[in-house]
């Protein structure tokens, strides 16, 4: 039975790697919207939201207006 701290442990890297795909279908020429990383990805609506908006205060991807609602990787 995993402790809570390696089910935390899990959770991030599962995380890492969710957000590491996102970022590479992240085009660099072209605006998208969090739905279409969700159909890109597999990745929920929500889910993708919350890492492009980190990878954004990253500095890896750029928010279009900074509404959270259009999004592009840095080149």
């Amino acid at each position: 039975m995993l402790t809570r701290r390696e089910k935390d442990m899990l959770k991030q890297q599962d995380m890492t790697e969710t957000a590491a795909a996102v970022l590479h279908f992240l085009p660099a020429d072209k605006w998208v919207t969090p739905r279409m990383m969700t159909r890109t990805t597999g990745v929920s609506e929500a889910r993708c939201q919350l890492i492009l908006t980190q990878l954004v205060l990253a500095g890896l991807a750029k928010d279009n207006g900074g509404y959270g609602n259009k999004f592009r990787r840095c080149q």
